[in-house]
């Protein structure tokens, strides 16, 4: 689905490095791209926000551009737009819940009640995480801590 879904138009959020965008399929996000421009060089330039107001939608709306030298993908805007609207888990956080929870792939999966495979494919990033699933997390995570409590 991620794949074939492109943007139909996109305009910046002024006075923040964010962006309006609305997809092929009609639905919007408001996609935060702050910690991306920090985390990547090539997205140094876009700190000024004059330069990222620039902003427009890529030939055939697999990405947005700003110019012929920096770009930022579809697909990548769409898992943050995901993640940051609370429609997915971020896969940070479910590393986090595994690291936290002193769990591996293995154990995970079987306290999930995944396989091992898709359990390497959330935490590899390979695979949007479902919001049920980061709400079994919680709820793992809430009823571990209970039970831990009720035995000291």
């Amino acid at each position: 689905m991620t794949s074939k879904l492109r943007i139909s138009a996109v305009q910046p959020v002024a006075g923040k490095h964010a962006l309006n965008i609305e997809w092929s399929n009609g639905k919007r996000h408001t996609v935060d791209v702050t910690e991306h421009i920090k985390t990547f060089p090539v997205l140094k330039p876009l700190q000024d926000l004059t330069l990222f107001s620039q902003v427009a939608v890529g030939e055939w709306g697999f990405d947005v551009t700003w110019g012929d030298e920096i770009e930022l993908s579809a697909t990548t805007l769409h898992r943050m737009g995901l993640e940051q609207s609370g429609e997915v888990m971020p896969t940070r956080d479910f590393k986090r819940w595994m690291l936290s929870n002193n769990l591996s792939l293995s154990a995970a999966a079987v306290e999930l009640g995944f396989t091992r495979r898709t359990i390497t494919a959330y935490s590899s990033g390979a695979a949007l995480i479902p919001k049920h699933v980061g709400l079994a997390c919680k709820g793992w995570e809430y009823e571990h801590r209970e039970r831990r409590q009720n035995c000291v």
